[in-house]
């Protein structure tokens, strides 16, 4: 399923497409877990999602049913305009920058149908090429994000 970009880059600064630039000043920053129990914990139109690794897991062990339930408070921001963008956060021990990177692209697969998701932000401990490539292989209309800043 192709997504139409609902948001694009313009001088390192968020825009709808053709319209009007995007604060991302004090953007609300909920937990995945939580948020995906409870999609009601998004409360503003721009939010940032914090991913745990622990929570997504590593492949073989891929924690699908966090991962269905994810999807589904994804899609339940859909009907409320309202938008996410995914931030992955590291847990030591658990691999690799690079194992990293491959959990991170099995949860944007989950979520790949989610028009409420803008892009993700590229985490400190991968290699900001090779992580934007490996995600937007397939999800074309990402934006990434560096800081918070868009890339």
């Amino acid at each position: 399923m192709k997504i139409d970009p609902i948001f694009e880059v313009q001088n390192n600064k968020l825009y709808l497409i053709g319209g009007d630039e995007i604060s991302l000043a004090a953007v609300q920053s909920v937990n995945a877990s939580e948020f995906a129990d409870n999609p009601d914990t998004v409360t503003e139109y721009i939010t940032f999602v914090n991913v745990n690794w622990t929570d997504v897991g590593v492949e073989d062990s891929y924690n699908e049913e966090f991962l269905a339930n994810l999807r589904d408070a994804l899609k339940a921001l859909e009907e409320k305009q309202r938008f996410v963008i995914m931030n992955p956060v590291f847990a030591d021990g658990m691999g690799t920058a690079e194992d990293f990177t491959a959990s991170m692209k099995h949860c944007a697969r989950r979520i790949k149908d989610c028009v409420s998701v803008i892009g993700f932000e590229v985490p400190d401990v991968c290699n900001t090429e090779s992580f934007v490539e490996e995600l937007s292989a397939k999800h074309g209309h990402y934006i990434f994000f560096n800081g918070g800043v868009p890339l």
